[in-house]
């Protein structure tokens, strides 16, 4: 009799509607608006009362808690966290209430990509823009091992602002995942966007996600699915045999589109790319065609690129005969090299080659005759075993000079100083080629700002109302679309984001908030340039998303071969995660391209240390020194700081602890945190207190794990293994992924056997190898 009245009871609270709007539901959250109803339950927006912040709750209304919808729901929320990408939605949290699940993820506000296709035709742009960033999301969950399995245009929301955000992980499943016959709610995915294999009843992996894709890029292109029948079963049967036809053909489209769709609708398995390869290509389509565009007088971007015509005339030698070929051998480097940079149409050799003797060289006239914009003139001059170069960019309607460059080197191997030089001069032009083409309405006053923010950038001021934020910020408000200042705003924010608080700035602007808008809105209007996936690169790196940063690199790199920040930048990622012999060669090259990255040089530096190898390191650390315009030394005075103690040479330690409170600010609670490691004793209840006064001036994760770090090297030098265990495990909740200070640190030997030091060492392990898992 008891059981029947709970029963009944029960029953009464289940037909009772378990989410009001207004009403608060299970303590926590408030109700605002019902979004949708699906086969698994209801979609509400509602306010975390907790955090006050709105997010998505899904409410699964199947009460039986041991049923396969359960168990379909407790696996959407374990794969779905695995993913943390801004083409994502994100998962938060899973909760119960009256025998109810629920589900808490982000809130998107927009519509879905189907509810856009059936109001009105979506243009070209737009669709490559979407299908990038469906891509780019794929790539994110397919680096964490999990396959999306029901990807579809309703499971796409799109943002007023243009963010494509994946949604509903709710059939995923772990590449790895011991389920794999599991069939869970009926059929996995929906066949209309089913890939063959899924549909065959065959193994489900990322490829069956990019076919998907294919489906939807071609829906979108074409206005309806291929292989069209009368039903759609049919239509998706018909993938199992059926040839998809071929757009550049069946419907105009341009050719390089036509193939990457046909290749991602292939049905062999092999021949489809990876989701971080679509990404590429895609973004690779969006430059030609803007570019094409801006060719035709189209308005349908506010500041459409163009692609300039750029010619390379032949050098002009001064020496002897012997070394000619020099001048001539450099000018078709720059040409392949500028050939291969986004916006640019550049000329061959053999229609600048009649110019090569000429010594009056009218780059108006020169201008006319070749039909360019722009011209690269320059000389070369040999005298003993000394190279010099110079180079000019000139405009060819005005005559005017834009940019001028020298560069100098032994003669002693052309062929490297020739590859050395020509890749130099190549990112320099590219620089200033970029900002002649996007320039656009943008003002004098603008491109001031937008300059003066550049120099700063280099002397890392970033802060500050005359820092390289601020600077932009103004360049911005005089020309809101101008991209390379869109790019160089977001870039500026996160390493504002990265240095720590001064003492005297405790209420400074949220660099982060500012940081998160400022990457979003370069990726929306300008993926065409290098330098907004380098800054969506550090974003990543600060959640942890390391894969996604490389795969952000790898666009940088694709869009401007030699971007010598991403260079720099995709060198330091290798060197700690795992592959420091690549790591090592695109951070020298980083530096060949640009000398100024001078930061290239302590993370080579490190490496050599790591290894007890102190007379490389100090090589390369009088490198550094031997720059007279270097931005800072902190970073350097620290580093020697850590290896003296890490090898317990009191020298070193001295000499380093001397300079550094000279570089830091009066009062900078760094200055008392970095004296841990010179202090010869300091008490554990010190040792913990100055660590825990330095920790809230750290914001930014990845500079606080670094901080962290160094923490649990001063705990291990004076002899508290259990505060170092403490700090790395703080460590690695953050974004650790330094694999190779974790392997070769020899401060954290006695360390190596401890459980949690393997736990935190796995953790990173597993970081670094989805950096390069495809």
């Amino acid at each position: 009799m008891v059981a029947k009245l709970q029963a009944e009871d029960d029953e009464t609270q289940r037909s009772t509607p378990l989410v009001e709007i207004g009403q608060r539901f299970a303590d926590r959250y408030m109700p605002e608006a019902l979004l949708g109803r699906g086969g698994m339950g209801a979609v509400y927006r509602v306010r975390d009362l907790d955090l006050d912040e709105v997010v998505a709750l899904k409410l699964l209304e199947v009460p039986d808690t041991t049923s396969d919808a359960i168990e379909r729901f407790r696996r959407e929320v374990r794969l779905a966290r695995r993913v943390t990408h801004r083409n994502t939605a994100r998962t938060y949290d899973l909760g119960e209430h009256r025998g109810f699940r629920f589900l808490t993820m982000e809130f998107v506000a927009g519509e879905s990509l189907r509810e856009l296709q059936s109001k009105r035709r979506i243009e070209l742009g737009k669709i490559l823009d979407i299908a990038r960033q469906i891509a780019e999301g794929l790539a994110a969950a397919h680096a964490a091992q999990v396959v999306h399995r029901d990807l579809k245009p309703a499971n796409v929301l799109v943002e007023p602002g243009g963010r494509a955000v994946i949604t509903d992980f709710g059939i995923a499943r772990g590449v790895q995942g011991s389920d794999a016959t599991l069939q869970t709610h009926g059929t996995l995915g929906t066949p209309a966007y089913m890939a063959p294999e899924q549909l065959a009843g065959e193994r489900v992996s990322a490829a069956s996600d990019v076919y998907s894709l294919g489906l939807i890029v071609h829906e979108l292109l074409t206005g309806e699915l291929p292989f069209k029948r009368a039903t759609t079963m049919e239509t998706a049967l018909a993938r199992l045999h059926a040839t998809p036809p071929d757009l550049s053909t069946s419907h105009d489209l341009e050719p390089g589109l036509a193939a990457l769709v046909g290749l991602m609708l292939s049905r062999e398995i092999a021949e489809r790319p990876g989701a971080a390869d679509v990404a590429v290509a895609i973004a690779e389509q969006q430059a030609e065609l803007e570019a094409l565009r801006a060719s035709e007088g189209s308005l349908s971007s506010p500041t459409p690129i163009r692609r300039l015509a750029l010619a390379v005339l032949p050098f002009l030698h001064r020496g002897s005969s012997a070394t000619a070929y020099i001048g001539e051998a450099l000018g078709d480097e720059l040409i392949d090299l500028l050939a291969m940079t986004k916006g640019l149409r550049v000329s061959g050799s053999g229609a600048t080659a009649r110019y090569a003797e000429r010594r009056d060289r009218d780059p108006r006239a020169i201008g006319r005759e070749l039909g360019v914009e722009a011209l690269v003139d320059g000389t070369v001059h040999v005298a003993g075993e000394r190279v010099r170069i110079s180079a000019r960019l000139l405009d060819g309607e005005t005559g005017f000079q834009r940019w001028s460059g020298r560069f100098e080197g032994a003669l002693s191997d052309v062929f490297e100083l020739q590859d050395k030089m020509g890749k130099r001069i190549a990112e320099a032009l590219r620089m200033e080629v970029e900002q002649s083409v996007h320039r656009g309405d943008a003002t004098p006053e603008a491109v001031e700002h937008y300059l003066r923010a550049r120099q700063l950038a280099r002397v890392w001021a970033f802060k500050g109302p005359d820092g390289a934020v601020a600077r932009l910020q103004q360049c911005l408000a005089l020309a809101p679309s101008f991209k390379p200042a869109m790019a160089a705003y977001a870039d500026a924010c996160l390493r504002a984001w990265f240095l720590p608080r001064e003492p005297d700035e405790p209420d400074e602007p949220d660099y982060r908030a500012m940081a998160e808008a400022a990457v979003e809105a370069a990726l929306g209007w300008a993926p065409e340039l290098a330098e907004t996936h380098l800054a969506s690169a550090r974003w990543s790196t600060q959640a942890g998303d390391y894969r996604g940063a490389a795969q952000s690199l790898q666009l940088a790199l694709s869009i401007a071969p030699t971007y010598a920040a991403a260079h720099a930048y995709i060198g330091q990622l290798q060197v700690e995660g795992g592959r420091p012999r690549e790591g090592l060669d695109h951070l020298e090259l980083g530096l060949e391209l640009d000398p100024s990255h001078l930061f290239c040089l302590p993370a080579i530096a490190r490496y050599h240390a790591l290894r007890d190898d102190l007379d490389s390191f100090d090589r390369v650390i009088a490198r550094f020194y031997a720059n007279e315009h270097r931005p800072t030394d902190v970073p350097v005075r620290t580093l020697e700081l850590r290896v003296g103690a890490w090898k317990g040479e009191r020298a070193r330690i001295d000499a380093a602890a001397a300079e550094l409170p000279k570089l830091l600010p009066p009062g900078s609670p760094l200055h008392e945190f970095h004296a841990l490691l010179w202090l010869e004793e300091v008490a554990a209840d010190a040792l913990v207190a100055r660590v825990e006064r330095m920790l809230p001036t750290v914001p930014n994760p990845h500079f606080r794990g670094s901080m962290l770090q160094i923490a649990c090297e001063a705990a291990m030098i004076h002899a508290y293994p259990e505060l170092a265990l403490r700090w790395l495990a703080l460590a690695g909740e953050g974004p650790l992924a330094d694999l190779d200070w974790l392997e070769h640190c020899a401060v954290l030997a006695p360390l190596r056997s401890e459980p949690l030091y393997r736990q935190n060492l796995a953790t990173a392990r597993a970081r670094a190898e989805a950096i390069w898992w495809r």
